[in-house]
């Protein structure tokens, strides 16, 4: 299943905007956006892909995604297996955030948890039981007092402890609005054709850049450069195909946009700190 860019429509009435999932299952739809994302899953195991980092979650997982990181959930199974697992979405935009702080200075703190939210960041099964029934409570309420809910989850989540997910070599970044559209055609390029060959000079060109002006835009943005973001969306597709199925790995490493299986297996290695082998017996 490839990344996809996901548009967030802020419904009228409203500056952010809300979802509740009710699902059997959790499907793996590795996807990105310009808002930051607050997400609370409940009744659902599985694992989480949140930029380079792959983790296990279980019951009440409370996760704060910024701008354009790839992350989603695969669940394996529900808890209680009579109920549905349940995820509670929240969508705001950085210049949300940043009317916020100027307007209100007890969200001073907000600027930092939100920096630190550029590389994805898990709170405490303390803080997500904590702020469970607060949630619950957002598909019963009006405008006014989702955004007051909002309020409370964010000066909750601004004294809690935390814990940053991908890491330093995939952080995210806020974006201005003329450069996001430029940005998220680029990605959205990378997501859909990630299998394919995807030169550098091509995509500058899609920018309507300069390979040097593009090689700047990007890593100013992305924190790294074209090609190790390219690299890292493809290992993070083989990393899923590699849990959820049996497939060989050469046929992964086909799959997955590689060349050939030596070169996929040298850069897992180097990013993954372990051979595809090792890496699919350890979620085994």
């Amino acid at each position: 299943m490839k990344a996809q860019f996901e548009k967030v429509t802020v419904p009228e009435g409203a500056s952010w905007q809300f979802m509740l999932r009710e699902l059997d299952a959790i499907p793996f739809e590795w996807h990105f956006h310009p808002e930051y994302e607050l997400t609370l899953t409940l009744n659902s195991t599985g694992e989480r892909y949140i930029g380079d980092s792959i983790e296990k979650y279980g019951e009440q997982d409370l996760v704060l995604t910024g701008p354009n990181l790839p992350h989603t959930w695969q669940s394996s199974c529900s808890l209680d297996k009579n109920c549905s697992q349940v995820v509670y979405v929240l969508w705001f935009s950085q210049q949300w955030a940043d009317s916020l702080t100027r307007q209100f200075p007890e969200f001073s703190g907000l600027p930092q948890l939100l920096a630190a939210a550029h590389r994805g960041i898990a709170f405490p099964d303390k803080t997500a039981g904590k702020l469970s029934p607060i949630f619950q409570k957002l598909p019963d309420a009006n405008s006014v007092e989702k955004l007051l809910i909002l309020l409370t989850l964010l000066d909750e989540l601004i004294h809690s402890t935390h814990e940053p997910l991908a890491s330093s070599h995939f952080e995210s970044a806020s974006v201005h609005f003329h450069q996001q559209e430029v940005l998220t055609t680029v990605l959205a390029k990378i997501h859909k054709d990630y299998r394919q060959v995807l030169l550098l000079e091509d995509m500058a060109a899609m920018a309507n850049m300069s390979v040097s002006s593009f090689v700047r835009f990007f890593k100013r943005h992305m924190k790294q450069s074209f090609n190790q973001y390219l690299t890292q969306i493809r290992i993070g597709h083989a990393c899923q195909l590699l849990i959820r199925t049996r497939s060989p790995v050469s046929l992964i490493a086909d799959q997955s946009g590689f060349g050939n299986q030596s070169n996929f297996n040298r850069l897992f290695k180097k990013y993954r700190n372990m051979t595809p082998a090792e890496f699919r017996n350890r979620y085994r």
